[in-house]
């Protein structure tokens, strides 16, 4: 089955990343280097599918007041995109970078009218096709509520899409009433989500077999530089990843989460999407400021991430 992967951001950036020659507080940092590069979670999900090859849209909320430089980057990368636009600028997040330390700055961003959010949802379900995979991934405005945002996802998911969510704002009970195919929390993120009794791996694995029994397809727990676990009906599949330089987080739970959607759409199996996931997060932390990771710089890394079950 062909399915096409659409991502819905609304609450995009544009990501300024800044070298600097230290981070020192009540003095004067000097910026070494700079980068801008479009942003957020959904879109940067989208960037790494793309790299794969594989066919995938993105549908964002963008402020008119820099659409355009917004647009330009998408385009730079040959990526496909559609705007709801609205008043107000993209909101520009800063990662500040010195001597292996990273400080992130995110901004809020521009309000969004439930007129804005009808017309989002009437785009959305006009570019998807039963069977597609449509992924939620990020902030949100200020003023969009989790109980809008639920609903947004709901009414996704019932025409008959796969949904992937990827956010620190939904409860248990959120994703019990989404249900969705696919989540990525952190393992912060889980804790926030449900109780994890202990530290050990198996303490993981079972707090993700809570969200498993309240209706989640597939739970995928990145652990940084322990891995991930991956949990879908009776499974549970852990991938471990290699030591390697970290030169920055950002960015590498989105190249997890869509190194697992890729294997996924190639039809691997669970083991072979986990591995996939991991050395896309891994291939990830090893580039600098909010560079992802690509189809090369994860293949490159496939053969030293072990599967264990």
């Amino acid at each position: 089955m062909h399915r096409n992967i659409l991502s819905v951001t609304l609450n995009p950036s544009i990501d300024v990343t800044l070298w600097t020659d230290g981070l020192h507080p009540d003095k004067a940092n000097r910026v070494l280097d700079e980068m801008r590069e479009v942003g957020g979670k959904g879109i940067n999900v989208s960037r790494v599918v793309h790299s794969f090859g594989q066919e995938t849209l993105c549908i964002a909320v963008a402020g008119e007041d820099n659409c355009r430089e917004f647009a330009g980057y998408l385009e730079q990368e040959s990526l496909r995109y559609e705007f709801i636009k609205i008043e107000g600028a993209v909101r520009e997040n800063l990662t500040i970078c010195s001597e292996g330390q990273t400080l992130k700055l995110n901004r809020k961003g521009p309000s969004l009218s439930e007129m804005m959010i009808g017309a989002l949802m009437a785009l959305i379900r006009t570019r998807m096709r039963p069977g597609d995979i449509v992924v939620f991934a990020g902030s949100l405005p200020e003023n969009v509520s989790i109980q809008d945002y639920v609903e947004l996802i709901l009414a996704v998911k019932n025409a008959g899409v796969l949904v992937a969510v990827d956010s620190d704002l939904l409860s248990l009970e959120d994703y019990h009433r989404i249900s969705p195919w696919l989540i990525k929390p952190n393992i912060h993120e889980l804790r926030h989500i449900v109780e994890v009794k202990g530290t050990t791996i198996d303490d993981v694995a079972d707090a993700a077999r809570i969200l498993r029994d309240k209706g989640v397809e597939n739970v995928v727990v990145s652990l940084g530089g322990n891995g991930l676990i991956c949990v879908s009906g009776e499974r549970t599949v852990r991938a471990t990843v290699p030591q390697v330089e970290v030169k920055s987080t950002v960015g590498a739970g989105d190249s997890a989460l869509a190194g697992f959607i890729v294997g996924y759409v190639k039809g691997y199996d669970l083991a072979e999407c986990a591995r996939w996931a991991a050395a896309c997060g891994t291939a990830c932390a090893m580039r600098d400021g909010t560079l992802l990771a690509t189809k090369e710089t994860a293949a490159a890394l496939l053969d030293r991430v072990g599967i264990v079950e």
